[in-house]
Protein backbone atom coordinates (compact mmCIF):
# COMPACT_ATOMS: atom_id res chain seq x y z
CA UNK A 1 0.00 0.00 0.00
CA UNK A 2 2.81 2.41 0.87
CA UNK A 3 4.53 1.76 -2.49
CA UNK A 4 1.25 2.20 -4.40
CA UNK A 5 0.59 5.48 -2.59
CA UNK A 6 4.05 6.77 -3.52
CA UNK A 7 3.55 5.85 -7.18
CA UNK A 8 0.11 7.50 -7.35
CA UNK A 9 1.41 10.68 -5.73
CA UNK A 10 4.37 10.83 -8.12
CA UNK A 11 2.09 10.26 -11.13
CA UNK A 12 -0.17 13.10 -9.95
CA UNK A 13 2.90 15.24 -9.36
CA UNK A 14 4.05 14.52 -12.90
CA UNK A 15 0.69 15.63 -14.30
CA UNK A 16 0.83 18.86 -12.29
CA UNK A 17 4.36 19.60 -13.51
CA UNK A 18 3.34 18.98 -17.11
CA UNK A 19 0.29 21.25 -16.75
CA UNK A 20 2.32 24.05 -15.16
CA UNK A 21 5.07 23.82 -17.77
CA UNK A 22 2.59 24.00 -20.62
CA UNK A 23 0.19 26.66 -19.41
CA UNK A 24 2.19 28.69 -16.86
CA UNK A 25 5.65 29.16 -18.42
CA UNK A 26 6.71 31.79 -15.87
CA UNK A 27 6.14 29.53 -12.87
CA UNK A 28 8.75 29.16 -10.16
CA UNK A 29 10.69 26.00 -10.76
CA UNK A 30 12.48 24.08 -8.04
CA UNK A 31 10.23 22.37 -5.49
CA UNK A 32 9.15 22.53 -2.74
CA UNK A 33 7.01 25.60 -3.37
CA UNK A 34 9.40 27.10 -5.90
CA UNK A 35 12.77 27.68 -4.27
CA UNK A 36 14.20 29.06 -7.53
CA UNK A 37 12.79 31.61 -9.92
CA UNK A 38 13.86 32.13 -13.53
CA UNK A 39 16.60 34.60 -12.67
CA UNK A 40 18.36 31.97 -10.53
CA UNK A 41 18.30 29.20 -13.13
CA UNK A 42 21.48 28.68 -15.19
CA UNK A 43 21.10 29.77 -18.80
CA UNK A 44 22.05 26.33 -20.09
CA UNK A 45 19.02 24.75 -18.36
CA UNK A 46 15.84 25.38 -20.34
CA UNK A 47 13.58 23.39 -17.94
CA UNK A 48 11.97 21.88 -21.03
CA UNK A 49 13.53 18.43 -20.69
CA UNK A 50 11.47 15.97 -18.60
CA UNK A 51 12.75 16.10 -15.04
CA UNK A 52 14.71 19.35 -15.53
CA UNK A 53 13.76 21.79 -12.77
CA UNK A 54 16.61 24.22 -13.22
CA UNK A 55 18.73 22.70 -10.46
CA UNK A 56 22.40 21.97 -11.19
CA UNK A 57 24.49 23.14 -8.18
CA UNK A 58 27.67 21.44 -9.46
CA UNK A 59 27.41 22.69 -13.04
CA UNK A 60 27.56 19.19 -14.49
CA UNK A 61 25.47 20.08 -17.53
CA UNK A 62 27.12 23.29 -18.72
CA UNK A 63 28.22 21.63 -21.95
CA UNK A 64 25.34 20.48 -24.20
CA UNK A 65 27.06 17.15 -24.85
CA UNK A 66 27.38 16.55 -21.09
CA UNK A 67 23.73 17.42 -20.56
CA UNK A 68 22.65 14.89 -23.19
CA UNK A 69 25.01 12.26 -21.80
CA UNK A 70 23.87 12.63 -18.21
CA UNK A 71 20.22 12.68 -19.27
CA UNK A 72 20.70 9.35 -21.04
CA UNK A 73 22.64 7.88 -18.10
CA UNK A 74 19.99 8.92 -15.61
CA UNK A 75 17.13 7.57 -17.70
CA UNK A 76 18.81 4.20 -18.25
CA UNK A 77 19.67 3.87 -14.55
CA UNK A 78 16.09 4.88 -13.66
CA UNK A 79 14.66 2.14 -15.87
CA UNK A 80 16.99 -0.46 -14.40
CA UNK A 81 16.06 0.71 -10.89
CA UNK A 82 12.33 0.38 -11.61
CA UNK A 83 12.83 -3.16 -12.88
CA UNK A 84 15.11 -3.93 -9.95
CA UNK A 85 12.67 -2.57 -7.36
CA UNK A 86 9.91 -4.73 -8.82
CA UNK A 87 12.27 -7.71 -8.73
CA UNK A 88 13.06 -7.03 -5.07
CA UNK A 89 9.45 -6.72 -3.97
CA UNK A 90 7.28 -9.06 -6.05
CA UNK A 91 8.93 -12.48 -5.41
CA UNK A 92 9.25 -11.81 -1.68
CA UNK A 93 5.63 -10.63 -1.50
CA UNK A 94 4.45 -13.76 -3.34
CA UNK A 95 6.45 -15.94 -0.98
CA UNK A 96 5.27 -14.20 2.17
CA UNK A 97 1.60 -14.30 1.25
CA UNK A 98 1.15 -17.88 0.08
CA UNK A 99 3.26 -18.73 -2.98
CA UNK A 100 6.04 -21.28 -2.59
CA UNK A 101 9.08 -19.40 -3.87
CA UNK A 102 11.59 -20.77 -1.40
CA UNK A 103 14.01 -18.77 0.78
CA UNK A 104 15.77 -17.46 -2.34
CA UNK A 105 12.76 -15.23 -3.02
CA UNK A 106 14.39 -12.64 -0.76
CA UNK A 107 16.44 -10.39 -3.03
CA UNK A 108 19.93 -10.81 -1.56
CA UNK A 109 19.46 -14.56 -1.08
CA UNK A 110 18.70 -14.90 -4.78
CA UNK A 111 22.06 -13.38 -5.67
CA UNK A 112 23.87 -15.53 -3.11
CA UNK A 113 22.20 -18.64 -4.49
CA UNK A 114 23.22 -17.84 -8.06
CA UNK A 115 26.78 -17.01 -7.02
CA UNK A 116 26.96 -20.37 -5.26
CA UNK A 117 26.01 -22.12 -8.50
CA UNK A 118 22.42 -22.90 -7.55
CA UNK A 119 19.24 -22.43 -9.57
CA UNK A 120 16.03 -20.66 -8.70
CA UNK A 121 12.90 -22.40 -7.41
CA UNK A 122 9.63 -20.54 -7.87
CA UNK A 123 6.18 -21.89 -7.03
CA UNK A 124 7.71 -25.23 -6.08
CA UNK A 125 9.31 -25.80 -9.47
CA UNK A 126 13.02 -25.42 -10.30
CA UNK A 127 13.83 -22.71 -12.84
CA UNK A 128 16.90 -23.61 -14.98
CA UNK A 129 18.56 -20.22 -14.60
CA UNK A 130 21.99 -19.86 -13.09
CA UNK A 131 24.29 -16.85 -12.89
CA UNK A 132 25.86 -17.43 -16.32
CA UNK A 133 22.47 -17.75 -18.06
CA UNK A 134 21.18 -14.64 -16.29
CA UNK A 135 24.22 -12.56 -17.33
CA UNK A 136 24.05 -13.77 -20.94
CA UNK A 137 20.32 -13.00 -21.13
CA UNK A 138 20.85 -9.48 -19.80
CA UNK A 139 23.71 -8.81 -22.23
CA UNK A 140 21.70 -10.04 -25.21
CA UNK A 141 18.53 -8.13 -24.31
CA UNK A 142 20.22 -4.86 -23.34
CA UNK A 143 22.68 -4.94 -26.24
CA UNK A 144 19.85 -5.64 -28.66
CA UNK A 145 17.84 -2.69 -27.42
CA UNK A 146 20.86 -0.40 -27.55
CA UNK A 147 21.72 -1.62 -31.06
CA UNK A 148 18.35 -0.63 -32.43
CA UNK A 149 18.29 2.61 -30.42
CA UNK A 150 21.78 3.92 -31.25
CA UNK A 151 24.09 1.74 -33.33
CA UNK A 152 21.56 0.88 -36.01
CA UNK A 153 20.87 4.58 -36.48
CA UNK A 154 17.10 4.41 -36.67
CA UNK A 155 15.75 7.82 -37.55
CA UNK A 156 14.00 8.69 -34.28
CA UNK A 157 13.53 12.30 -33.28
CA UNK A 158 13.84 11.21 -29.65
CA UNK A 159 16.13 8.22 -29.15
CA UNK A 160 15.72 8.13 -25.38
CA UNK A 161 12.01 7.43 -25.20
CA UNK A 162 9.65 4.89 -26.82
CA UNK A 163 8.48 5.52 -30.35
CA UNK A 164 8.07 3.68 -33.64
CA UNK A 165 8.69 -0.07 -33.15
CA UNK A 166 9.43 0.53 -29.44
CA UNK A 167 5.87 1.75 -28.88
CA UNK A 168 3.52 -1.17 -29.68
CA UNK A 169 0.72 0.36 -27.59
CA UNK A 170 0.95 3.71 -29.36
CA UNK A 171 1.48 5.67 -26.15
CA UNK A 172 3.80 8.17 -27.85
CA UNK A 173 1.50 9.03 -30.75
CA UNK A 174 -0.22 11.81 -28.81
CA UNK A 175 2.48 14.49 -28.09
CA UNK A 176 0.74 15.74 -24.95
CA UNK A 177 0.33 12.24 -23.56
CA UNK A 178 3.94 11.39 -24.46
CA UNK A 179 5.22 14.50 -22.67
CA UNK A 180 3.24 13.61 -19.56
CA UNK A 181 4.50 10.02 -19.59
CA UNK A 182 8.12 11.20 -19.89
CA UNK A 183 7.75 13.25 -16.70
CA UNK A 184 6.08 10.33 -14.91
CA UNK A 185 8.81 7.94 -16.02
CA UNK A 186 11.74 9.99 -14.79
CA UNK A 187 10.02 10.82 -11.49
CA UNK A 188 9.14 7.20 -10.79
CA UNK A 189 12.65 6.23 -11.91
CA UNK A 190 14.27 8.63 -9.46
CA UNK A 191 12.04 7.28 -6.70
CA UNK A 192 13.06 3.73 -7.68
CA UNK A 193 16.78 4.60 -7.54
CA UNK A 194 16.38 5.88 -3.98
CA UNK A 195 14.28 2.81 -3.16
CA UNK A 196 16.99 0.47 -4.43
CA UNK A 197 19.60 2.24 -2.32
CA UNK A 198 17.29 1.93 0.68
CA UNK A 199 16.73 -1.79 -0.01
CA UNK A 200 20.48 -2.41 0.02
CA UNK A 201 21.02 -0.59 3.31
CA UNK A 202 18.00 -2.26 4.91
CA UNK A 203 19.21 -5.71 3.88
CA UNK A 204 22.69 -4.99 5.27
CA UNK A 205 21.41 -3.63 8.58
CA UNK A 206 18.43 -5.91 9.26
CA UNK A 207 19.31 -9.04 7.26
CA UNK A 208 15.77 -9.07 5.87
CA UNK A 209 14.02 -8.15 2.63
CA UNK A 210 11.90 -5.01 2.13
CA UNK A 211 8.55 -6.82 2.45
CA UNK A 212 9.54 -8.36 5.79
CA UNK A 213 10.83 -4.98 6.99
CA UNK A 214 7.57 -3.31 5.95
CA UNK A 215 5.41 -6.01 7.55
CA UNK A 216 7.24 -5.70 10.87
CA UNK A 217 6.98 -1.92 10.80
CA UNK A 218 3.24 -1.99 10.05
CA UNK A 219 2.60 -4.54 12.82
CA UNK A 220 4.46 -2.41 15.38
CA UNK A 221 5.39 1.07 14.07
CA UNK A 222 6.80 2.23 17.40
CA UNK A 223 8.84 -0.92 18.00
CA UNK A 224 10.20 -1.36 14.48
CA UNK A 225 11.39 1.80 12.79
CA UNK A 226 14.58 3.62 11.86
CA UNK A 227 15.27 4.82 15.40
CA UNK A 228 14.79 1.42 17.02
CA UNK A 229 17.00 -0.23 14.39
CA UNK A 230 19.77 2.32 14.99
CA UNK A 231 19.39 1.91 18.75
CA UNK A 232 19.45 -1.89 18.40
CA UNK A 233 16.08 -2.37 20.14
CA UNK A 234 14.00 -3.58 17.16
CA UNK A 235 14.08 -7.26 18.16
CA UNK A 236 11.10 -7.24 20.52
CA UNK A 237 8.01 -9.12 19.39
CA UNK A 238 5.70 -7.02 17.23
CA UNK A 239 2.31 -6.17 18.72
CA UNK A 240 -0.90 -4.90 17.18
Amino acid sequence: MEDITCRVSFDLNGFIDFFLARFIPDRRIFSPEGLLDRSEIPEYLTVEVPGDYGYDPFGLSKKPEDFAKYQAFELIHARWAMLGAAGFIIPEAFNKYGANCGPEAVCFKTGALLLAGGTLNYFGKPIPINLIVAVIAEIVLVSGAEYYRIINGLDFEDKLHPGGPFDPLGLAKDPDQAALLKVKEIKNGRLAMFAMLDFYFQAHVTGEGPIENLAKHLSDPFGNNLLTVIAGTAERAPTL
